[in-house]
């Protein structure tokens, strides 16, 4: 599901590192309950000892820039005494910052995942040579645990650097030259860096420069990388996502749905169209309508996830733009005071209608173990909205506390945006994803504690996953940044705070299978949006809130990769689980509405906002992917 961010310039990119003596970074990448059926699997070998390259840059001592190559070390073990933590006291004495300690969980997630591994059995180290910091490390990091768990063998005289997302996408890294120099020092013949950096600032001289013209002159290849599964063959020779076999596609029964709820939610939003005529400016009624008809024409073509994509994007246009002239007119017939409340009381009814679509949401009669494993993707729409009305009610309760009089009411209106659309992911796009999810008929027989176990085990990895993406945000915004973000009620971190007490409780044992899926959805929406957070920076994702529309992305090219390697990645595994016997529709969703945001907005001046949207729903897909994947192994 979609999620506007609220990724404002207190988020800085942060690629560089700082230099010291011996320290030891420890986490345990566990956590989890799981079915015992994954005794006999591949990665339960003998302990696995891997040393990576991981390039860094920054200040020295003197002031002065430095670079080198940092040694990591990374050992893989099976483990009989499960638990994801990471000892900050120790690392801190020991000099990882905690921007590296960020990224080094975030790596330890997303090796976890690829490689379909059982986080209750696995144990991940990891080891430095001096103290270091920034976020720069995380695709090395991410790589090289890849290659320890499954025991392949690395390729001397490659380096990458770059962040990490979790569809595994390469993100944007600072001071490329000075790790380029000490690749070069240290006879290093491959440097990957990712898109977006071929240009980067030299800190030597404090001027941008060809980094692959760099590279040439001092005797290094540099190639722009996507994500892992690109750079991944080039350090092992081997592949991480598998072969592409036919393109998956909707199974009959889900088609139908799509065309009946795509159907259903154009006709809705035709008729909030007409019912807000009169407070929609002309220049945004005549956009909005020609998007609609080209959603209609779309839908008419068989071109059913473009029509739905851009029903989306138009029901959120009318809705934002039509409840701030609500609220603002009824400011001035009622007064402040008066529509402040009657604000409160809307965002009380609708959390309460959020909190019960969840709890129908979880049921899991009538299905099997695919839609089992979707339900928390899909739920993602409910979850959100809880966590968004959460954080919105607790302001409202609170005396507003911004004195000028002109932009209280503009905030207030902001706050109105924003509850209308949860009231339509509540009301329609939350029963939409669920109902294709019923729609997607499972292939494969499993036990419901089996499930539930599985389930169990990969929420307790994933909330403690987000709470290590909270923290690098956390770190990333500042103190300052986080205190303004606090007060905002249509900032998206307060969302993040909102959600962490259920995701919190998502990290014990669910029970029954119902409870099972309810934490997963927790558990999944926390990870993708504490990693949304901590990742937006790299993609320019800045200046703009829940409710609002995406200002243009300093980082464009970024942005555009982000999601358009996502979608490879989503054709790559639908196409190969299908192909396998898994009724993989519902991701195959996924991808085909939020390409067709994506592909709808561009060009038009509003490509950021429909990346935006796109990039978080294929966030979700790629996790749904990877889940469905991991219980093909472990569940048979």
């Amino acid at each position: 599901m979609p999620m506007p961010l609220s990724l404002t310039a207190r988020c800085a990119l942060a690629g560089g590192a700082v230099i010291g003596a011996a320290a030891a970074v420890v986490l345990m990448a566990s956590g989890c309950g799981s079915s015992a059926q994954e005794a006999q699997t591949w990665w339960q070998v003998p302990p696995t000892s891997i040393t990576f390259p991981v390039p860094w840059a920054g200040t020295g001592s003197g002031g002065t820039p430095a670079s080198g190559i940092e040694p990591a070390g990374i050992q893989v073990r099976a483990t009989d005494d499960p638990s994801f933590s990471v000892n900050l006291e120790d690392i801190k004495a020991k000099g990882a910052g905690a921007q590296w300690q960020a990224s080094t969980a975030a790596a330890a997630t997303v090796a976890t995942l690829f490689t379909g591994a059982d986080p209750s059995t696995l144990s991940i180290g990891y080891e430095i040579t001096g103290p270091i910091d920034g976020p720069s490390g995380g695709a090395a990091l991410t790589l090289g645990t890849i290659a320890a768990i499954r025991g392949d063998a690395v390729r001397p005289k490659v380096l990458i650097t770059g962040t990490i997302a979790p569809d595994g996408t390469v993100g944007k890294v600072g001071l490329v030259p000075q790790k380029l120099r000490a690749a070069a020092r240290q006879g290093y013949e491959l440097f990957l860096i990712p898109v977006g950096t071929e240009v980067s600032v030299d800190a030597a001289i404090n001027t941008p420069v060809d980094s692959i013209a760099l590279g040439r002159s001092l005797g290094v290849t540099v190639r722009t990388v996507r994500d892992i599964n690109e750079a991944y063959p080039l350090f092992t020779g081997k592949t991480i996502a598998p072969p592409v076999a036919r393109p998956a596609e909707l199974a009959p029964a889900s088609a139908a749905v799509a065309v009946t709820t795509t159907r259903r939610t154009l006709a809705a939003a035709r008729a909030d169209l007409a019912r807000n005529l009169a407070i929609i400016p002309a220049a945004t009624r005549s956009a909005v309508a020609v998007e609609l008809d080209a959603a209609a024409a779309a839908l008419r073509a068989g071109r059913v996830g473009a029509a739905y994509g851009q029903v989306v994007d138009a029901t959120y246009r009318i809705g934002r733009t039509s409840a701030r002239a609500r609220t603002t007119q009824m400011a001035r017939d009622k007064g402040f005071v008066a529509t402040r409340q009657a604000l409160a009381d809307e965002v009380a009814a609708l959390l309460g209608k959020a909190d019960a679509l969840v709890a129908a949401q979880s049921d899991p009669s009538g299905m099997r173990v695919e839609q089992w494993l979707s339900l928390p993707s899909a739920m993602g729409w409910g979850v959100y909205a809880q966590g968004v009305l959460q954080s919105m009610n607790a302001a409202l309760q609170k005396p507003p506390t911004i004195p000028d009089e002109a932009e209280r009411l503009v905030r207030l209106a902001d706050i109105a945006a924003v509850a209308e659309d949860q009231r339509v992911s509540i009301e329609r796009f939350g029963p939409d994803a669920v109902a294709m999810v019923r729609a997607s008929a499972s292939r494969t027989e499993v036990e419901e504690h089996a499930a539930a176990e599985f389930l169990d085990g990969y929420s307790t990895f994933l909330s403690r996953a987000g709470a290590d993406s909270r923290r690098l945000y956390e770190t990333q915004a500042g103190p300052g940044g986080l205190d303004s973000a606090a007060q905002d009620a249509t900032d998206i971190y307060p969302v993040l705070e909102a959600l962490s007490d259920e995701a919190g409780a998502a990290a014990g044992s669910a029970g029954s299978l119902r409870e099972a899926i309810t934490m997963s959805a927790y558990a999944t929406t926390y990870y993708v949006l504490g990693t949304t957070l901590s990742s937006g920076s790299a993609y320019g994702l800045t200046g703009f809130g829940l409710g609002e529309e995406a200002g243009a992305a300093y980082e464009p090219a970024l942005l555009r990769n982000a999601v358009e390697s996502g979608e490879e990645l989503i054709r790559e595994w639908t196409a190969f689980l299908q192909w396998s016997g898994q009724n993989m529709s519902y991701p195959v969703w996924q991808r085909d509405w939020s390409q067709g945001i994506y592909t709808a907005l561009k060009g038009t001046g509003r490509e950021e906002s429909g990346a935006t949207i796109a990039l978080n729903e294929v966030w979700y897909a790629v996790m749904n992917n990877l889940l469905v994947r991991a219980a093909s192994l472990h569940l048979g």
